[in-house]
């Protein structure tokens, strides 16, 4: 079996070379299965990453959110720590360029947000397996913060991000749904 470092470089060049129309159509496609899940649809306040790169583009979703009156919780990387705190934005213009080009709350302008408060995070991923498993960066982020979270997690992937099964540890945290561009996968 693959090395997580072998997968991590898997998924990197799967998104490199990944067309901007394939990324596109299938992150509107993600977008719009969201929109449609019960859990989406309960969840008053939605954790949700900014993306960066060629990420799933959450910019839609958190658009409709907003206009369907939900609340958003973006991420911050408490840098050191290993850690991150959610903030609620209710515009992008209280995000601020950090760094590994990721876009950040301005905390003296959002309001810190608790875990409890949060109905449904979704959690970004460079691949995912169809156990929910994902794979990430290497920082141990998201598996920190959702080893304390009780609420409802899921994961949207592009085709190129999924395989049948990644090696995983002890600490790795799987998400309770997964959803790809042609369908639910948990």
């Amino acid at each position: 079996m693959k090395s997580k470092a072998d997968y991590r470089q898997l998924f990197k060049r799967n998104m490199e070379e990944l067309s901007d129309s394939t990324a596109k159509e299938e992150s509107n496609n993600l977008c719009d299965l969201m929109k449609r899940q019960s859990y989406y649809q309960k969840a008053e306040l939605i954790g949700l990453f900014i993306p960066k790169g060629k990420e799933v583009d959450t910019t839609p979703l958190i658009e409709a959110a907003w206009d369907a009156g939900k609340h958003i919780a973006v991420p911050k990387v408490i840098k050191g720590k290993r850690k991150m705190t959610f903030y609620s934005i209710t515009s992008f213009k209280e995000l601020e360029p950090t760094f590994f080009g990721l876009s950040e709350p301005k905390p003296d302008q959002c309001h810190k947000v608790d875990s409890s408060q949060i109905d449904l995070m979704i959690v970004p991923g460079l691949g995912f397996d169809k156990a929910g498993y994902r794979i990430g960066y290497g920082g141990g982020y998201y598996d920190t913060y959702l080893k304390s979270y009780d609420g409802v997690t899921a994961a949207l992937a592009y085709s190129c991000q999924l395989v049948d099964k990644l090696p995983t540890e002890a600490h790795d945290q799987k998400v309770d749904h997964l959803l790809a561009p042609y369908g639910v996968l948990l």
